[in-house]
């Protein structure tokens, strides 16, 4: 399809990417030196910014749609159209373009919905919103919102495969906002091509992870996409003259040098960010012009030859003159809206009590268990380091710091639930140094004053003892005797069947207890550059089986003692 619009104006753009940039030197550890320079040679691509695990395309968007709204002094109840494109919408149901209606005050008279769409939203959407407006009035405006979070920080469990990495190495974060106007006599030229032949090509199937037929990916850019460039210019009679830049998606260096060699235009004339931003899907073309903004900023208008290709395969180009005093540069942020968001892991809703939170191992898993949705109850006697952890959890969290004058810490806890009407649906003992006499107590007053949950509870014991292992294995069988009598000894005094008592045993030299903190971004960077070491995965394999143990997966297992000797 190729035509034009003579009464729509691009007249403005903007984007947003996160703060924090991931340098791919990072990876050297994994794939060598070797690989890893060859990857960015290749790929052109050196840096990229990426998103914090509760940052969202959304939030991107949002933040590259309010400067621009207000630069252009726009007011919210003059825009007739909102659309929303991306592979990464925050539900299911609704389209993310009713929340994002909602957030920037646009009123009812307003039509909004999503496009799940890749690489050439940005063609593809200028494309619809035009549409869209010629049934509008003149004067009235359109926003299209761009964007993906295709690279976001690694959760500390994700497989780090050699493939999975090289293929990290491409993608970044970014979201963009694009404002368009009916105006009489403006033009905006437009082509939009999609061969469904291709569809998988690039695809993701439920559960799994996305698949490329890169030598499907690459032909289809270096043919249709190259011919289709000298087909638009042909057809709409564009000399080399009419063109100040060209734009086109930043999917990788050896592509692009392709596609440029093959249609033959000036070097200087084409446009790039890929170096610091790398494939940004959909929002890479205007990610580049607003990157960009410098090398055109002495010009009142600038005439940019836009280009989008990729999943579907899907393909196009619009031609444009856009003011350049509304092309914002491109804005920084770590900003997120959490209000909407719910608890959805396998601990969501439970409320589970660490006994020792203020002690290393008892922060790991309070972090650990607060990742998997469960709202932490924070128990310890240092209350700094307690208001610390919990200032750093997501999801709902609480303090009980102790008198040291009361180790039991059965009074404080009892009273506190009893006060704050909280029921337990599980219990995780990681102070060394509490008596076993005294877990003992504090089970059976939780119990005793109903705090315990009804419908099933489970309570774990953790012990370092596996570094008696191989150093006194007769005292190590004496422990695991008495770990496993205690155990029995509450599933007998609480006589529930609904409630379970297991053990963790670890050994706590063989753990590197560096914690994992708000995004997990030190933690990964430690991680990668010391090679992966086995030492900073076990916490992580005591937190599973934690999870598990704790969660209804669990509920015909009691009396087990799982040792992590891994």
């Amino acid at each position: 399809m190729i035509g034009e619009f003579s009464n729509v104006k691009i007249q403005g753009m903007a984007s947003a990417v996160p703060e924090y940039t991931e340098e791919n030197t990072n990876y050297v550890n994994i794939l060598g030196p070797r690989r890893t320079k060859k990857q960015i040679q290749l790929t052109g691509v050196s840096k990229r910014h990426i998103s914090g695990h509760h940052q969202r395309t959304s939030d991107l968007c949002y933040a590259a749609a309010c400067p621009l709204l207000e630069k252009l002094n726009w007011k919210s109840d003059e825009i007739k159209v909102l659309i929303y494109i991306t592979q990464g919408p925050n539900y299911i149901l609704p389209s993310t373009a009713f929340f994002l209606q909602h957030r920037l005050g646009i009123p009812k008279d307003c039509v909004c919905f999503d496009i799940n769409l890749g690489c050439s939203s940005f063609n593809v959407g200028v494309h619809v919103v035009s549409a869209l407006l010629q049934s509008c009035d003149v004067s009235d405006k359109a926003l299209l919102l761009i964007g993906d979070t295709a690279s976001k920080v690694l959760y500390p469990e994700e497989p780090m495969t050699e493939d999975a990495i090289a293929g990290r190495m491409i993608f970044g974060a970014a979201g963009a906002a694009i404002a368009l106007e009916k105006v009489e006599q403006s033009n905006l030229k437009f082509m939009t091509k999609s061969d469904g032949n291709g569809f998988e090509a690039i695809i993701r199937h439920y559960g799994k992870g996305t698949t490329m037929d890169g030598t499907a990916v690459f032909e289809f850019a270096i043919n249709d996409v190259s011919d289709d460039v000298n087909v638009f210019k042909d057809h709409f009679g564009l000399k080399e003259e009419d063109i100040d830049y060209y734009v086109f998606h930043q999917a990788q260096k050896l592509i692009l040098d392709n596609i440029a060699a093959n249609c033959k235009f000036p070097e200087e004339k084409e446009l790039r960010s890929l170096e610091e931003y790398g494939n940004t899907s959909g929002t890479s073309v205007p990610l580049t012009v607003c990157a960009n903004l410098n090398r055109f900023s002495d010009k009142e208008r600038v005439k940019l030859f836009l280009c989008g290709f990729g999943v579907g395969l899907s393909w196009g180009t619009i031609f444009a003159e856009v003011p350049t005093e509304n092309i914002l540069p491109v804005i920084e942020t770590n900003e997120h809206y959490d209000d909407d968001k719910i608890p959805a892991d396998k601990l969501a809703e439970s409320n589970i009590l660490v006994i020792g939170a203020d002690q290393m191992m008892g922060e790991n898993i309070s972090r650990y268990l607060s990742s998997r949705s469960a709202n932490v109850i924070l128990s310890g006697f240092d209350a700094h380091k307690l208001y610390d952890i919990k200032e750093d959890l997501f999801f709902e969290s609480h303090v009980i710091v102790h008198d040291k004058s009361d180790p039991s810490q059965s009074d404080s806890i009892v009273q506190y639930c009893l006060e704050n009407n909280i029921c337990l649906h599980g219990i995780v003992f990681a102070d060394k140094n509490m008596a076993s006499d005294k877990i003992h107590d504090l089970c059976l007053r939780l119990q005793g004053n109903e705090i315990l949950q009804t419908e099933g509870v489970s309570i774990v014991l953790t012990s370092d003892m596996e570094s008696l292992r191989t150093q006194d294995s007769e005292i190590y069988y004496k422990e695991k005797t008495a770990l496993e009598n205690i155990l029995s000894g509450i599933q007998e005094d609480i006589d529930d069947e609904r409630i379970r008592v297991n053990a963790v045993t670890y050994d706590e030299e063989k753990l590197d207890l560096t914690q994992i903190t708000g995004n997990g971004q030190e933690w990964i960077e430690k991680f990668l550059q010391e090679g992966c070491p086995s030492e900073m995965n076990r916490p992580l394999y005591i937190g599973r089986t934690l999870v598990y143990l704790l969660c209804s997966d669990s509920q015909y297992t009691t009396g087990l003692l799982v040792p992590i000797n891994r």
